[in-house]
């Protein structure tokens, strides 16, 4: 582990969760969901509906990172209120379970750096080739990758699979073994029509005020922009750091800076500070550009975790 410590002083700064803050960040993404399809209404062309595609997505990314801090408990001090929203306003609507993903991502946490890190799959296969990384970016933007993200999370919320985000199917194994009813009854315990619903009530709106088929772009951005967004995110986040072995944060994980674009579709809520949240992960999102520029400050962020952008990154994790 590190030998750098943060004071217990800063610590508890930037530790401080906010109400305020935490609805804000849930409002902004549903706040883009809203102008996005405001957009669609007031001028209909498929200049608008492509960026109404990209800021839904975008949206949709936030709601996953909310999810994220929530599972660190680091969107509301008040534990029921954070569980509460990140399940129902954040997980749900896309269909991802806040309980399921606490378990998972704490794995992640506990073991980051060791050869029992559930994600260290997703990091050890780079550097990559160009055509290789092409080929997967090319699965996401043609749906693929976004329908196989769908029926598995569906999956994973019927009890078929393992709950878990780093492309691996686990069946499990039930004695005696479920009928079809065992998993609906599964799938309606982890408020599977809950999520369901949610979808319902989205079309409804806009069924109701004679735009349902604007449903297609939540659908839509669901699909496709979220899994290469998300891919990218990932990539960003552990692959071809200064150490990945490490259990050292400042070694397996990285801090990039982001454009104003990156920020809205691929890094919402300051995902981009990964080391930094790895650092410290009850940090809520809106301090961790403070602790960046602490750790900037003291010169403890190697060159190999430090990237310019996303650019640069993807520079850094192929070949050829």
């Amino acid at each position: 582990m590190t030998t750098y410590t943060l004071s217990p002083e800063i610590r508890a700064e930037l530790n401080q969760k906010s109400l305020w803050m935490g609805i804000w960040a849930v409002s902004k993404d549903w706040g883009l969901v809203l102008l996005a399809f405001a957009l669609c209404l007031l001028w209909p062309n498929p200049l608008t509906y492509f960026i109404a595609l990209l800021l839904i997505s975008g949206a949709q990314v936030g709601l996953a990172i909310l999810t994220h801090d929530a599972a660190h408990r680091a969107l509301f001090s008040n534990a029921w209120l954070n569980d509460f929203v990140a399940e129902y306003l954040c997980a749900l609507p896309i269909f991802n379970s806040l309980a399921g993903y606490r378990r998972y991502h704490m794995m992640h946490h506990r073991m980051a750096g060791t050869a029992d890190d559930p994600d260290q799959i997703m990091s050890v296969r780079f550097p990559i080739s160009k055509a290789n990384l092409l080929r997967k970016c090319l699965r996401d933007l043609t749906g693929q990758s976004g329908i196989k993200f769908l029926i598995g999370l569906v999956g994973m919320m019927a009890g078929v699979w393992k709950y878990q985000q780093n492309g691996l199917a686990e069946r499990i194994v039930y004695d005696p073994p479920l009928g079809w009813m065992g998993y609906v009854r599964i799938f309606i315990k982890n408020h599977g029509l809950v999520a369901i619903g949610w979808q319902v009530a989205i079309w409804a709106v806009l069924f109701s005020i004679g735009h349902g088929m604007l449903f297609l772009l939540w659908v839509g951005a669901y699909i496709v922009p979220l899994p290469l967004f998300m891919r990218l995110r990932q990539i960003a986040d552990h692959a071809m750091v200064a150490d990945m072995h490490s259990t050292d944060p400042l070694l397996h994980a990285r801090s990039t800076d982001a454009t104003w674009l990156a920020k809205l579709l691929i890094s919402p809520h300051h995902e981009h500070y990964h080391l930094e949240h790895h650092l410290l992960p009850t940090a809520p999102s809106w301090n961790l550009p403070k602790l960046h520029k602490i750790l900037q400050r003291d010169g403890v962020i190697p060159a190999a975790n430090q990237a310019t952008g996303m650019v640069d990154v993807l520079r850094r994790v192929t070949t050829g």
